[in-house]
């Protein structure tokens, strides 16, 4: 098994730009993945917040400027 590095809330809202307000509204909304709660710490696995991050920016780098049309 690989090394597991555990991310906690403050380090996952500085990597993401938002604030903690808003991460506890994603997971609420269950478009977060939930915490583990390691005594009275959340944290994250680093691999499962890039995960999802890559998820949600997928179609952005996927995007390509729409194709020019040649007039006749």
């Amino acid at each position: 098994m690989s090394e597991i590095h555990l991310l906690t809330k403050e380090q996952v809202v500085q990597q993401l730009s938002i604030s903690e307000r808003t991460l506890e509204k994603l997971v609420q909304a269950c478009q977060f993945p939930p915490p583990l709660r390691i005594g009275k710490r959340a944290q994250w696995v680093e691999s499962v917040v890039h995960k999802w991050l890559e998820k949600k920016v997928a179609s952005q780098l996927a995007w390509e400027p729409p194709k020019r049309r040649r007039s006749n």
